[in-house]
């Protein structure tokens, strides 16, 4: 009878094959490039010069826009860039160039202009990038904004907002009251799980898109040194 130390092996091999095999944890995907959360994709920023920007093909249905990119110097740090779009509206011409409003970030109420905050440039507070995207599938017209909210020091990390706002046309045979014929509508805002230095940073991370040219923020995640 064969000893069982010799036998011993063939049995723990015999054990180990009718073992059921474990499939590897799933690792996440990453971002590509221009993907951002929550069903946002294929970003790619509009570049805008400062003064008059003519813009074709500017919505999702062909429509050209003007876009007035302005400085407001301040003598100081504080010196930030307005922005103004103006397209024609798709239902007739109602007085030929129009403005288009951004919803309010506190509704009900709408701006006329949204402005930006860079501060030093290494420290931005707040950043405005309009751009073409897919949102949900569809082709769309976007404004992208990161805001810090600054504490004690600007410089420091601070909690910082992305909204994310969808060119929107209202519909003409309702003549809407207290609104413009087109519009930037809020579709997705939320706060980072951390703190930035730069909001150029912020929406760069978060975004998957490239910093805005003339930022100057350090090449870090945060924008941190």
């Amino acid at each position: 009878m064969p000893s069982l130390r010799w036998l011993l092996p063939s049995f723990l091999a015999l054990a180990l094959a009718a073992q059921p095999a474990v499939a590897a944890k799933p690792q996440g995907a990453k971002a590509a490039p221009g993907d951002g959360p929550q069903g946002i994709t294929n970003l790619n920023p509009i570049a805008l010069e400062y003064g008059v920007n003519t813009l074709d093909n500017f919505a999702p249905d062909g429509r050209t826009a003007i876009v007035i990119r302005a400085w407001r110097d301040n003598g100081n740090a504080w010196g930030h860039a307005t922005y103004m779009v103006m397209m024609k509206p798709a239902g007739g011409d109602r007085h030929g160039w129009n403005l288009v409003s951004v919803e309010a970030e506190t509704p009900p109420g709408v701006a006329e202009i949204v402005r930006d905050s860079p501060h030093t440039g290494e420290d931005a507070v707040r950043s405005v990038v309009f751009a073409h995207g897919t949102v949900e599938g569809k082709p769309q017209t976007l404004l992208l904004i990161a805001t810090r909210k600054i504490g004690d020091s600007v410089p420091d990390p601070a909690p910082t907002t992305i909204a994310v706002y969808q060119l929107t046309a209202n519909a003409q045979d309702d003549n809407p009251v207290g609104t413009t014929a087109d519009t930037f509508r809020r579709i997705r805002n939320w706060q980072t799980k951390k703190p930035y230095c730069s909001s150029d940073a912020a929406l760069a991370t978060e975004l998957h898109i490239p910093r805005p040219a003339d930022s100057e923020a350090p090449e870090t995640a945060d924008g941190c040194s």
